[in-house]
């Protein structure tokens, strides 16, 4: 009888919950049942329970993320999948949230390593172009942009926007050569359209050819009268040398100085060409 008594209480104090302490799992399965009724803040107390006795379970620290996804409390969700998929890379089901948690929390990199990361795991690579392509445009980051609507534009050519976004991207990353062959490539494809004529005269002005910018700004000013495209063929007429040229350009900023103060001022600038010019 007493070795009876003697080994139920080793029991009690061995087997897992008997002592009035919740072991992991347990804890894990409150944490879902809270989750299941909306009470994602009392899901996260058992989580968080049980984190301590298992700091690196997959579906433990998955789970918190999960809550806090549910509570549109996206930096705290990206935090901890981030975590999780350090614990456990190339997790499809890891990856799939820590995807939509980049996106809700703007962490772009992150957004497109997850893309990437499922397309390791099964999913076409072409599936994801368009969107790690704009991902990295949100991101400034020209060189992914310029490579991936580069892959688009082989999938489909007709489609305008994937060569605008193209040029963009080659814009960011500074390579004027490659955006300007882009757009006259869009050019040739699509015709002198003034959404492809803008951003052509623009990397002409910023990369000095001022030139080609007139010309390109005169086409588009043609096809697009506005006070902006005025301004940018003005600007590209004043930065030239020929006398004729800044003369044309001092005459167009005072013409658009009342319309062109919601866009920049042109004070100064006539006042710099009008002594120049005497």
């Amino acid at each position: 009888m007493k070795k009876l008594i003697l080994i139920l209480l080793i029991l009690a104090f061995t087997l897992p919950g008997c002592n009035g302490k919740k072991n992991a799992e347990q804890l894990l399965e409150m944490a879902q049942k809270s989750y299941d009724q909306g009470k994602y803040f009392e899901a996260r107390k058992y989580l968080g329970q049980a984190l301590k006795l298992k700091p690196t379970d997959k579906d433990i620290v998955f789970q918190i993320g999960r809550t806090y996804m549910a509570e549109n409390m996206f930096d705290s969700a990206f935090a901890n999948l981030s975590r999780a998929d350090k614990l456990y890379p190339n997790d499809r089901e890891i990856n799939l949230l820590l995807h939509d948690a980049s996106v809700k929390s703007r962490h772009w990199r992150a957004a497109i390593a997850a893309l990437l990361t499922l397309s390791r795991t099964g999913d076409p690579i072409e599936n994801y172009y368009r969107q790690i392509g704009q991902y990295a445009l949100n991101d400034s980051a020209g060189h992914i942009a310029y490579y991936y609507y580069g892959k688009l534009m082989e999938l489909e050519p007709d489609s305008l926007s994937h060569y605008l976004n193209r040029a963009e991207g080659g814009f960011i990353k500074g390579t004027p050569e490659e955006t300007i062959e882009v757009l006259k490539a869009a050019l040739k494809e699509f015709g002198d359209k003034p959404v492809i004529l803008a951003p052509l005269g623009r990397v002409y002005l910023v990369s000095g050819k001022l030139v080609e910018a007139e010309e390109i700004y005169r086409l588009l000013i043609s096809k697009e009268k506005n006070t902006y495209n005025e301004l940018q063929l003005a600007t590209v007429l004043s930065l030239q040398d020929l006398r004729s040229k800044r003369q044309e350009a001092l005459a167009m900023f005072r013409r658009l100085r009342d319309e062109a103060i919601n866009i920049r001022r042109v004070d100064s600038v006539i006042n710099m060409l009008e002594q120049e010019l005497k």
